[in-house]
């Protein structure tokens, strides 16, 4: 996603475009400008077809050139041994408020004062990090590795707590058809291993899928799908086996 999506198809999406359309609208002006950038509206199209089908993590996890730049920093500490920070669920709650706050922020400076939306939009690093390659001033460069960085010891800390695009697809996401990851009435009540295992923290200690945070990292339904390590099918076929030994 890195090298094909970003650094050569530069094929990173970026809010910019949705506030473009914004500002186009109020101004009632032509969106010929989505056409400059063929390979964009691609991505662009299969992620809003994705909202739909499976909610924001079609693109923030699995299409996302910045997002997957993280995960390999991730990989990456965790190669060298370093310490991984866990923010607890009363935090990972409120800091999850972060990107809507700013997704209003830059919606305010479109409205507003639009002369100053790309300079406002460079909360996003994904213009140092991917489209120029990180060949830019000092201080956009320095941002963007900090978020590399962090993310070495935080799981993709600008994706869940910061990222304006990500939220504007959490938002988009409430189109979804259908809740599409299986849950057991065990889910939550007793078992909480899905919970503990979702890097992202989008699952309820009732076991409900939070699909605006769900990056489709896919543990949980791995977890599901295998009688070795779901706990309810772990139970049942104990259970099973129980029952066979007293027959016999």
């Amino acid at each position: 996603m890195v090298i094909f999506i970003g650094w050569w198809g530069q094929g990173q999406l970026s809010i910019v475009t949705p506030l473009a359309v914004l500002r186009t609208t109020i101004d009632q002006g032509n969106f010929g400008f989505l056409l400059y950038d063929p390979f964009s509206l691609v991505i662009w199209s299969f992620t809003i077809l994705g909202l739909f089908l499976w909610g924001r993590g079609y693109f923030c996890g699995w299409l996302c050139p910045f997002g997957a730049f993280q995960e390999v920093a991730n990989w990456l500490g965790k190669a060298l041994g370093l310490r991984q920070i866990h923010i607890n669920d009363t935090w990972d709650s409120r800091l999850k408020y972060l990107k809507y706050i700013i997704l209003l922020g830059l919606v305010a400076v479109t409205i507003i004062a639009p002369q100053h939306i790309d300079t406002a939009a460079e909360v996003e690093p994904f213009k140092t990090a991917i489209t120029v390659y990180f060949v830019r001033e000092f201080h956009y460069v320095a941002y963007a590795v900090f978020w590399l960085l962090l993310s070495m010891v935080l799981f993709k800390g600008f994706c869940r707590y910061i990222c304006p695009l990500g939220a504007f697809l959490a938002l988009g996401s409430l189109v979804r058809r259908r809740e599409w990851i299986d849950r057991r009435v065990e889910c939550g009540s007793p078992c909480q291993l899905c919970k503990v295992k979702c890097n992202y923290n989008a699952i309820k200690k009732s076991g409900e899928v939070v699909y605006s945070e769900c990056f489709q990292y896919l543990d949980c339904v791995t977890i599901y799908e295998r009688p070795d390590q779901c706990v309810p099918l772990i139970l049942a076929n104990k259970h099973k086996s129980r029952n066979m030994d007293s027959a016999s």
